[in-house]
Formats: structure tokens, sequence, C-alpha cells
């Protein structure tokens, strides 16, 4: 059995290390678009994250509940929350959370769609920026 070249080897090798590389083909318009979007998202998700952290008057309170509705909520779409469900996965009071909601939409970080039962909707403001919508 013949043993390949030294040239052959390193040939395989770079070619199994570049194996799940993107190609240029890979990277078509709708991908394009879709990264652009990410990267939209995450410049606004930086912005909003900016303002909330040097405003001197966003609370602890409200500074935990900013951090866990920013994984959850969109710019571009509403997301319902209840304020129970939220008192609950952050281990505060009701009334709390109530009152950190209300100052994160005074600060127009949250803005409130609509109502479904129990349930506010809310979404990111995707005008923020700069600290003020």
């Amino acid at each position: 059995m013949a043993e390949p070249d030294a040239g052959t080897q390193i040939s395989s090798r770079r070619t199994a290390g570049l194996q799940g590389t993107p190609t240029l083909s890979d990277y078509r318009s709708s991908n394009l678009t879709t990264l652009r979007t990410e990267a939209t998202m995450l410049h606004h998700h930086d912005v909003i994250s900016r303002a909330v952290s040097t405003d001197r008057e966003i609370t602890l309170e409200a500074l935990r509940v900013f951090t866990y509705l920013s994984r959850r909520l969109h710019f571009d779409r509403s997301v319902p929350v209840l304020q129970s469900e939220l008192a609950d996965a952050l281990g505060m009071q009701r009334p709390n959370v109530n009152r950190a909601i209300k100052l994160l939409e005074t600060k127009q970080i949250l803005l409130r769609e609509s109502k479904l039962g129990r349930a506010i909707t809310f979404r990111l403001n995707p005008g923020l920026e700069g600290g003020r919508a």
C-alpha cells in the first residue's frame, strides 16, 4: 500500500480544518439581510443597555426587570408579560415589579402596546438613541 506524500497529508489536513467554514455562496442576499438585521438589533440593545446603566434615576429593581425583559422582548413586535410571573422569576414583590415597569415606561425604554387579559404587551423602544427617545 502506497503512503501518501507529505503534500497530500498537509492538503487533506487543511481541507479537514476548513470543514464548516462558510463559503461565499453561503452569504446570499437573504443571509446578508439577516446579518444586517441582527447587527441593527445588537446596536439597539447596546444603546438601550447603555441608556439604562448610565441613568441615575433607574433603580436596582428597574435594572433587574429591564435585564430580564431585554432577553425576551423585541423592538419590532410586542411580547405579553405577566407581572406576577415576572415577580416570581425575579424573586420580587409584584408592587415593586409594577413600579419598575412604570419607571421604564416613563423613561420610554419600554413601550406598552396593549393588554391581553392579565398580560400587558411590551416591546423595547427602537427609537431610543443617546439615552432618550
